[in-house]
């Protein structure tokens, strides 16, 4: 399927745009949390520091002590998110916080005196961090080694988690749908001078325009001045192959007048033979030089009107057959227009039409409609019509379909040679009229 520029640049942009907040959420959702785990580490250090501040030691038994409540409010409420203990170097109990209740926090093995342990531990459920740290009690007695433990719950660091990642993620998805709006409109302004480029070739398609405008932005100026400089070649390239073609055919007349003077004093025989081959070089070189002037399709080809090139055809050909008084009727909508070369319009009617006067008797019906996205075009006579058998015969350059009436058998030959030029086809119907019916369709 194909995109437009617009499309495409817009896609890549959303990809690109998606990919760094995605990895921008991510590292920041990190950073977070290794902060706030950090910030929660460091929180457990200050309460193990403050139970060591408040431990001392009992001369009467060298054992010790702690007060029962502690500065912490957390450490004095039963159940609450934050339990210390105190253990000897036998893991025998030497004080334990009021909010600690039936929870047995495990001592790391191997563990060195002043230094920090940090784990997580499980219990009904919920996840505790925990720090463990061993000191040395030095008396005038002896050495005692204590284990000082502090744990606490991770729900209210999970919580904070969770809600930064909902703000941050519904801060990042609004930044997002604002840039993507915002890159919406600075395509639309970026790809501005395209669109112009793009109306100016439809009004020189439509044929309302030759050439396009002057006014670009100096980055696309190279492209539409060559192109500026490709149509005006083809259409001077055209004019000049028309005019050598009339001035060939122009040339071409007095030597063939004097070939038909000199024909005049030969013999009766010999008369008729030279006659009919300077006809068929007559024939030949008229078929050939309006097969050549036809344009035919192009993509640049102007939309001509149909009503108003078969009007002007109609008004000059009921001048040349004015004797026989024909009434012509037109029928269909007068806005139909061909995607076509206005000459070869003219020409394509103007063998039709012409045949249609020439073998009428008094009535000709012309119709345009416009069938699903194809014109079609009908031309019918009230004259003898057009026998089966001779149909594809009159299609053949230089046939006729009556020997007795004048013509040279190019009009539909050159009909149906245009036709193929425009991916168009002919068919013959009997006439309402009683007579030939011709049928273009475009």
């Amino acid at each position: 399927m194909k995109h437009s520029i617009h499309a495409r640049v817009l896609i890549s942009a959303l990809v690109i745009l998606v990919l760094f907040m995605s990895l921008t959420g991510f590292v920041l959702d990190e950073a977070f949390r290794n902060n706030a785990e950090k910030s929660q580490q460091e929180n457990l250090r200050t309460q193990i520091y403050a139970l060591l501040a408040n431990a001392e030691l009992d001369d009467e038994n060298n054992n010790l002590t702690l007060p029962e409540e502690i500065t912490e409010p957390r450490l004095n409420i039963i159940d609450s998110n934050l339990h210390a203990r105190v253990i000897s170097a036998n893991n025998q109990l030497v004080w334990q916080s009021k909010s600690l209740f039936n929870f047995n926090i495990s001592v790391p093995t191997d563990i060195t005196a002043g230094e920090f342990y940090f784990s997580k531990v499980r219990h009904d459920e919920q996840t505790y961090t925990a720090l463990n740290f061993s000191t040395l009690w030095i008396s005038d007695r002896q050495e005692k080694q204590y284990i000082f433990q502090i744990i606490e719950n991770r729900n209210v660091l999970d919580a904070q988690i969770s809600l930064f990642r909902k703000n941050l993620w519904g801060w990042l998805a609004g930044i997002s749908f604002l840039l993507v709006i915002i890159q919406m409109f600075i395509l639309r302004w970026g790809l501005t001078p395209l669109r112009h480029v793009a109306n100016d070739l439809s009004q020189i398609e439509q044929g309302h325009a030759t050439k396009l405008s002057d006014n670009y932005v100096k980055e696309i100026t190279p492209l539409t001045n060559n192109l500026n400089q490709l149509l005006e070649s083809s259409s001077q390239q055209l004019t000049r192959y028309r005019d050598a073609l009339g001035n060939m055919a122009h040339s071409l007349k007095t030597p063939i007048a004097v070939l038909q003077g000199i024909v005049s004093s030969f013999k009766d025989n010999d008369k008729k033979i030279a006659n009919e081959q300077i006809e068929t070089i007559n024939n030949i070189i008229n078929y050939q030089l309006q097969r050549a002037s036809t344009a035919g399709k192009t993509r640049l080809s102007g939309f001509t009107n149909v009503y108003s090139i078969a009007d002007k055809i109609i008004n000059a050909l009921e001048k040349v057959y004015k004797d026989k008084n024909v009434e012509v009727k037109y029928a269909g909508n007068k806005d139909i227009s061909i995607k076509i070369e206005q000459g070869d319009l003219y020409e394509l009617l103007g063998n039709v039409i012409e045949n249609a006067f020439k073998w009428c008797n008094k009535k000709i019906n012309v119709s345009v409609e416009k069938i699903n996205g194809q014109v079609r075009i009908s031309i019918e006579d009230d004259g003898p019509g057009i026998d089966d058998k001779i149909e594809k015969r009159i299609l053949i350059r230089g046939q006729r379909a009556d020997e007795n009436t004048p013509g040279h058998g190019l009009g539909l030959a050159m009909v149906k040679d245009m036709l193929l030029l425009y991916d168009g086809s002919l068919e013959f119907k009997k006439s309402n009229l009683g007579g030939a019916g011709i049928i273009i369709t475009m």
